[in-house]
């Protein structure tokens, strides 16, 4: 697919650097002809191809859109779907699905996004996390697949979570007792199970720990700022050498941010936008609103997702988390989304 090729081409850096703007709108025209349920939800906000002046005007879909699996938001038929990567979320939940044809540009912007953004070549990646082949849904384990295969091709037995849930200490206890600098990947609730079980260990100088998620859910409810302190300290790393992760099953390309940096940075491929929720136009400069992240590197399915989470816009591809919106998604909303979405 030409489109694709060309998107693959800017991730790489190879010919002339693209306009947002244009690899955008074609990114729309692709979606609204061949998504169904997105054609759908996009004539009945007036916004087609033929509409659209920019990328700003590309209508978002919420992510609870993704939960409505009667009419999947993909750009391809069933028969093709390679892999589908499923949403957290209890029993009792309807876990949203992003489904995807080829997971080609999903890993090359995972890896190239890191580059471009100048973040450190992960060296010795230990992940507190359970393996691809554990869980083979999980959008986040098949990132540190991916950074893995990149980054350390031929280390074995990295993952420290095995299939039952279990976190087994004693294979990073044996590479700290090497003394070389560890990169450990890790979502916030593994760190604190770690801190609360009494197995976190200092790791070696020149380490650092990528960590994502929320700070929820385990015995104690902690603000980001205690979490990371805590971190710091048990691990035994500069609190400046936490890396944080922004990102969601619904999108492909992540956005980061050192601990003590005001801003999360988002890869040359995407835009965001913060939404003033009295208005719904976009928010003044440095106002905050609801965070509308634009992905090109979902070429599959949909590439402008509104989150559930409350920013100011720092930048074109960066911004300032505050939160998750307190009512976030109301089910007026989805029912609204459900309406639009829905062929009946």
């Amino acid at each position: 697919m030409e489109l694709r090729e060309k998107l693959l081409d800017w991730m790489h850096g190879t010919g002339a650097e693209p306009s947002f703007d244009e690899m955008a709108l074609k990114v729309f025209r692709h979606q609204f002809e061949l998504n169904a349920p997105y054609r759908r939800y996009s004539s009945a906000l007036g916004r087609t191809p033929e509409t659209l002046t920019g990328w700003q005007e590309i209508p978002a879909v919420p992510t609870d859109a993704f939960k409505l699996t009667r009419h999947p938001l993909r750009c391809f038929p069933a028969g093709a779907v390679q892999a589908v990567f499923r949403t957290s979320g209890t029993t009792r939940d309807i876990r949203g699905e992003h489904a995807f044809e080829d997971l080609t540009l999903y890993e090359t912007s995972i890896i190239r996004g890191w580059e471009r953004i100048g973040l450190p070549v992960p060296v010795n990646p230990w992940f507190l996390s359970q393996s691809p082949a554990d869980a083979p849904d999980s959008s986040l384990v098949h990132m540190f697949g991916t950074l893995q295969q990149a980054h350390a091709p031929l280390a074995r037995d990295r993952w420290l979570i095995d299939s039952t849930g279990r976190i087994d200490p004693a294979p990073l206890a044996e590479a700290v007792a090497k003394g070389e600098p560890i990169t450990l990947f890790s979502t916030a609730l593994g760190l604190l199970r770690m801190i609360e079980s009494r197995q976190a260990v200092p790791l070696p100088p020149g380490s650092w720990i990528f960590e994502t998620g929320g700070y929820k859910g385990v015995k104690v409810e902690l603000e980001p700022a205690a979490f990371r302190a805590l971190v710091a300290e048990r691990f035994a790393i500069k609190p400046s050498k936490l890396l944080n992760e922004y990102g969601m099953t619904e999108l492909s390309s992540p956005f980061y941010a050192w601990n003590g940096e005001t801003a999360h940075r988002g890869s040359p491929w995407t835009r965001i936008r913060v939404i003033d929720p009295e208005t719904g136009r976009i928010a003044s400069p440095g106002e905050p609103g609801y965070l509308e992240v634009v992905d090109l590197a979902n070429l599959g399915s949909v590439a402008a997702i509104r989150t559930q989470d409350l920013a100011i816009a720092t930048g074109e591809n960066s911004f300032t988390l505050l939160g998750r919106d307190p009512a976030a998604l109301p089910r007026g909303c989805s029912r609204r989304a459900d309406d639009l979405l829905n062929p009946s």
